[in-house]
């Protein structure tokens, strides 16, 4: 807080007058310390009636009294008074200053307002229902309900329409698409109570409001979610390290959704610093064991879910260069979700736990849920992230793909396990037409997590077979890959681009709202891979390449108005599209990997790292505040991992990329995690 200064309480006689004769005056000190400040030994300002040490700290300012007369009767209600008026007067300064505060904040907000104006005055009236409504004197509920949006802080909860509105879209567009923290009626009775705590309202509607309309917020709602998220962490931060306070569960809740703001707008090191915070939080709460018998069972389903939506949330973000996975398979004890009309009903079902879901020896479940399908793709992303993204090439690992017994075979045996068992290949419409409701429409929380599941197992298959990832994995072992094998896995990867389009334009063709922002990176992948056969010497081929192409775009461009990354990873498309001939070469077994310079290779690696396609370019205008200082590249190449084995193919491998690429924000001073805890990585995007 902003401090006033206040005028001394001390008086004197004027410059020129004296003392009467023969009239004593004992010694007085010119500014006498307050109590408190006496007791600490504190040098007190001597300001009547509140000091500003007392006014710093927000405690009572207390004043020793000087006896010089004896007490009158009066004396001890006089005091009172005194009191009291010292009382009232310390919260009108607190009031003042906080209004201080305001007017610095806003008060360059309110000229720019006034010169724009000004400067539109000879401009025709704005049209009905327009923000200048609100100072029409004879609406003044339109007033309440339509606020100036210049005027808006965003730093208080919305009033309570909006509010509904909000999380009722929540819990239509984000609850189960694909991420599940909340049992939606314990939540909405929770809410009606005002049980909640402030900082899980933030964050859900800074999570709800990029699908919101609503005239409350008009043109300012990426304002309006950095301020509810940065809300949001800021009270976490001091209610986490209040005293003797431990996280909770809304805690876990509310930092998962601030990671995931924070990623996809394009800020990554707070992202991921949240997402570890999110896990570590869970581990705290042991939300990886089964939940105590003594909670309701829509209590003990809905802290699964919330560990297993941060799990999911684990496995996607590992699809980047240097992002390994944080929680391990083997450390996940507890059972998988259940279905989701079990759940709203809020009674228990027994459901296999993860590693009896994977296992060929146990009777496989006829009855897993959507989300735990969701759980089982998202798990083989994370290793197919590591086997072909990470290149982290130890164990089974080590050998080739070609090779029975490698992490490419076992992947490749998974991949076809569940397509087997849960028929991830038939058509995603007859799939969806079984989950419809009495009045034919399609509910996005049951139907959404089917959606997802699907476009991760083909995002699996894209990744595993990818030309370039082969390649690279070939040039480590020294050796070219067997022909037969060749053309089987880029076969492969061409098929599963095209299902996972198809999949995408019969989605947006059937209406169905998949405004999921990993589906980007999907898309993404599978576009880049469509790239590749712009010049095939099939005309077909060829074509339905191109029209692929068209439908990946497209459906990223609708994305687009909702999660900010996927503006980018149209720009590294754009790039992309732009070197097909070059990338086409990539289809042979003996590619001249030389050809490409390290920007067309940055191109080509940039499309298949969700990391670096949920970041501005370098040469985007975009304002990008980083809270990590560091000299590290984030465009490296994939052996980064590889570089502590010492393996010596890899010098003509990690040659493609060279230079040093620094974040010129990230010189701060500050340490990273001083930064992040006094607000660096609260600046959310929307």
């Amino acid at each position: 807080m902003s401090q006033r200064s206040g005028s001394g309480s001390t008086s004197g006689t004027g410059a020129g007058a004296g003392p009467a004769p023969n009239e004593y005056r004992g010694i007085k000190r010119t500014q006498q310390a307050c109590l408190n400040c006496r007791r600490k030994k504190a040098k007190c300002s001597g300001e009547r009636p509140v000091c500003s040490f007392c006014r710093r700290l927000s405690q009572t300012c207390q004043w020793s009294r000087t006896v010089t007369d004896p007490p009158d009767e009066n004396d001890s209600d006089q005091m009172k008074d005194y009191d009291d008026l010292s009382t009232r007067v310390s919260s009108i300064e607190t009031k003042l200053d906080r209004l201080h505060d305001m007017l610095t904040t806003y008060l360059p907000a309110l000229l720019n307002q006034s010169q724009s104006m000004a400067s539109n005055a000879t401009q025709p009236l704005s049209p009905p229902h327009t923000r200048n409504e609100a100072f029409d004197h004879s609406n003044m509920s339109a007033a309440v309900a339509e606020p100036p949006i210049e005027l808006v802080p965003f730093k208080t909860l919305p009033p309570h329409e909006v509010m509904t509105d909000l999380i009722d879209l929540y819990f239509a567009r984000a609850h189960n698409q694909p991420y599940s923290f909340f049992h939606e009626g314990s939540f909405r009775r929770e809410l009606e109570l005002h049980s909640l705590p402030d900082f899980l309202l933030f964050a859900v509607l800074a999570s709800a409001i990029r699908f919101s309309s609503h005239p409350y917020f008009g043109e300012s709602k990426s304002e309006a979610a950095r301020s509810y998220a940065s809300e949001s962490w800021k009270l976490i931060v001091s209610v986490w390290f209040g005293p003797e306070s431990d996280p909770n569960i809304y805690i876990c809740q509310a930092v998962t959704m601030l990671s995931i703001i924070d990623f996809t707008a394009g800020r990554r090191h707070p992202g991921w610093l949240k997402i570890g915070l999110s896990i570590r939080i869970a581990q705290d709460l042991q939300l990886m064991m089964e939940p105590s018998q003594e909670l309701s069972y829509a209590e003990q389903e809905e802290r699964r879910r919330v560990f297993w939506s941060i799990y999911v949330l684990d496995k996607l973000c590992s699809c980047g260069r240097a992002r390994p996975v944080a929680l391990a398979d083997a450390h996940c004890f507890l059972q998988l979700p259940c279905d989701e009309a079990t759940f709203r009903k809020g009674e228990w079902k027994k459901t296999p736990t993860l590693e009896q879901a994977f296992s060929t020896t146990e009777p496989a479940s006829e009855d897993l849920s959507n989300f735990s399908l969701v759980v089982l793709t998202a798990s083989v992303l994370g290793r197919c992230a590591q086997h072909s993204i990470h290149q982290n090439l130890r164990g089974e690992s080590r050998l080739p793909p070609w090779d029975s017994k490698s992490l490419f075979a076992t992947i490749n045996s998974v991949l076809l396990q569940l397509e087997m068992r849960f028929e991830l290949g038939s058509s995603i419409s007859e799939c969806i037409s079984r989950m419809c409701n009495e009045d034919g429409s399609v509910d996005m929380q049951v139907a959404g997590p089917v959606i997802f599941a699907r476009a991760l197992f083909r995002t699996c298959q894209c990744l595993l077979h990818h030309p370039l990832l082969l390649h690279q994995q070939s040039r480590v072992f020294g050796t070219k890959p067997p022909l037969s094998f060749w053309n089987r896995a880029i076969q492969t990867c061409r098929e599963n681009a095209s299902s996972l389009s198809e999949l995408l334009r019969d989605v947006q063709a059937a209406g169905y709202v998949t405004t999921y922002s990993f589906m980007g990176y999907c898309a993404t992948v599978a576009a880049s891979i469509h790239t590749m056969y712009f010049h095939d010497p099939d005309p077909s081929i060829r074509q339905k390449a191109s029209q692929f192409y068209q439908t990946d775009i497209s459906f990223l461009k609708t994305l687009s108005q909702t999660w900010k990354n996927a503006e980018w990873m149209l720009l590294g498309l754009d790039s992309l599209a732009a070197q097909s001939a070059l990338s086409a070469t990539l289809l042979g077994t003996e590619p001249d990997m030389e050809a490409f310079n390290s920007d067309q290779m940055e191109i080509l690696r940039a499309t298949l790292d969700y990391n670096t396609m949920s970041q501005p370019p370098k040469n985007s205008t975009i304002p990008h505040k980083s809270i990590v200082p560091s000299p590290w590249n984030p465009f490296a190449n994939f052996d980064t991992f590889n570089n502590f084995a010492a393996t010596p193919h890899l010098n003509g491998a990690g040659s493609y990329m060279t230079g040093g690429y620094v974040d010129s924000t990230g010189f701060n001073m500050m340490s990273p995690f001083t930064s992040f805890f006094e607000g660096g990585g609260a600046n959310f995007g929307g």
